[in-house]
């Protein structure tokens, strides 16, 4: 059940009208207009998912592990209904069995569970990443990718944002394609 309603037009400013018309029409993208500042929130958006800014397989596994872990059936459900991965890789991210993931990706969801249940990262968890990733930015980045997700899961879930229908979801492309 919605909390807070998606916003019809007539209950967003002309600015966050123009900007959100250039976008596909989902429910997360009008909740997060609901706010007032959707362009600045997609400017984030868009970093995260440049295909240079961070490697695209972990974030994706971050995204999926970090809604699991909080539970979040919104977030589950959309980006299992648009994204694309090889089979059972996603059902792996969402179980409670991960050993058929590589130890990186298995670690990675053991620090994405960690930060959703303790709302912070242990000072070994930090340094597995940047001795992953080889610097402190690399690993900066990851801490906010993973921040990203459990902020987006918990507004989604605390605010109630519908599912899509499946024409809402129409021609909405998978980031891992």
């Amino acid at each position: 059940m919605t909390r807070i309603p998606v916003p019809k037009d007539s209950e967003l400013d002309d600015r966050t009208l123009a900007f959100i018309g250039k976008l596909p029409d989902l429910n997360m993208v009008r909740m997060l207009a609901r706010t007032g500042i959707a362009p600045e929130i997609y400017q984030s958006v868009s970093a995260i998912f440049k295909d240079d800014w961070f490697p695209a397989l972990d974030r994706e596994i971050m995204l999926f592990r970090t809604a699991y872990a909080n539970r979040s059936p919104y977030e589950i459900g959309f980006h299992k209904a648009v994204y694309s991965f090889p089979d059972g890789l996603v059902d792996t991210i969402l179980s409670d069995n991960l050993e058929t993931l590589d130890p990186w990706h298995r670690r990675l969801c053991e620090m994405c569970d960690e930060m959703a249940g303790d709302t912070e990262l242990s000072p070994q968890s930090v340094a597995d990443l940047v001795k992953h990733y080889g610097d402190y930015s690399h690993a900066t980045r990851a801490i906010f990718v993973m921040s990203w997700f459990n902020w987006l899961s918990r507004f989604a879930d605390s605010t109630g944002v519908p599912p899509e229908s499946e024409e809402q979801l129409a021609g909405v492309k998978s980031p891992t394609t």
